[in-house]
Formats: C-alpha cells, structure tokens, sequence
C-alpha cells in the first residue's frame, strides 16, 4: 500500500467519509465533492493524496480489504470450525465497530460492474492477498462435520448468515449485542452440522 504523507487525523476522515460514500452510492455515483465535504478537508488536498477518485477507491479497497484480512487470518490456528470462525467474527466486529461501514464497502465492492475497474480491483487482489481457501481452510477439522456436509458450503452458509445479522444491525451497533447474537446462530449451526458428539 502507498505510503500517505498526511497527517493521521485527516487521513482516517478521508477513509471514514469514502467508505461510507463508496457503500452507498457505489464508484460511479459516488462524487469527489460529497467524500470532502464529509471529510471536512479541500478538494485540493485529497486530490493532492491521491490524484483522482479511482486511485482513492483502489487505495480505500486495499486499506479495508488488508484491515479485515490481516487480522482474522491471526485467528486461524484453532482446529475447529466454529471456534475458528467465532473468533474471526469476534476480530470482524471490533473492525466494524472501528470503521462501522467497511463491510458495506466491500460487499459493494463485488457489485461494480465497470470492466477496467473491475481489473483494477482484481489486481490489487492478487498482489497483495492469497485466496481465502488458502489461509482459511488449511488446518481445519472436518470430521467433525454429518456424513455428507460439504466444508465449503457450511462455511458460505456460516457467511452469509453472520454477514447478514451485521447488516441487520449497523445502524444499532452494539458490539456485545452482536456478538450475543451471533454466537446463538453459531450454536444452533454447530448443532446442525456436526455429529451429535460434537455439539
């Protein structure tokens, strides 16, 4: 990631106020003008930083994208899949709670249909992030799991479930809340998906 000779404070309201703008309006309908006067900084100076909107977003794209990585992929050392993925969502919600529209920004990330911002995107990937079957699954204890459930599919369900309830519950963020609900919906996917003796 290029290194910002900014100052810390203007820095993260850039991030701040780019993320948010990005997550709900997308790259195209997202405008320079509205992410400054949120950031309560000069056009001038975010153009200075980063030279135009496409840079800022592939920057802000790295930034949030290396924020949630780095830290949950510390996490993966246990064995078991829900404690595993409890911790990593643990990890997801302090980042939420830092930047509360990071997930939104990279799930809105996925649904940008421009081709050459699209290859863009996919390169700063490939530089600088393996693939998450590649760090995430190596390690993991899959006997645990009912004859014929399928890993991979259990951890998209486990995904979509726990990205969902944070969805649910931006705009009402309570961390210890959230976390209390999730771990209701780990155990009762626990209970589904794993052998009796396991539960």
């Amino acid at each position: 990631m290029q290194e910002l000779h900014i100052p810390e404070d203007k820095k993260q309201r850039i991030i701040r106020s780019a993320m948010e703008h990005f997550a709900k309006n997308g790259y195209k309908k997202a405008t320079m003008d509205e992410i400054v006067a949120a950031a309560d900084i000069s056009k001038g100076l975010i153009f200075h930083y980063f030279g135009n909107k496409e840079k800022l977003y592939l920057y802000l794209y790295e930034f949030a994208y290396g924020l949630v990585y780095d830290r949950i992929v510390k996490s993966f050392e246990r064995e078991d899949l829900f404690e595993r993925i409890r911790e990593s969502e643990q990890i997801k919600l302090a980042v939420v709670s830092e930047y509360p529209y990071v997930l939104d920004f990279l799930l809105s990330v996925r649904k940008e249909t421009d081709e050459s911002l699209r290859e863009a995107i996919s390169q700063v990937k490939v530089e600088h992030f393996p693939p998450w079957k590649e760090t995430f699954l190596p390690g993991l204890d899959a006997s645990k799991l009912r004859e014929g459930i399928d890993l991979e599919k259990v951890i998209k369900i486990i995904s979509w479930a726990t990205d969902g309830l944070l969805a649910e519950r931006r705009e009402n963020f309570v961390l210890k809340e959230v976390f209390a609900e999730m771990d209701e919906y780990l155990d009762l996917m626990r209970k589904a998906f794993y052998k009796e003796e396991y539960q």
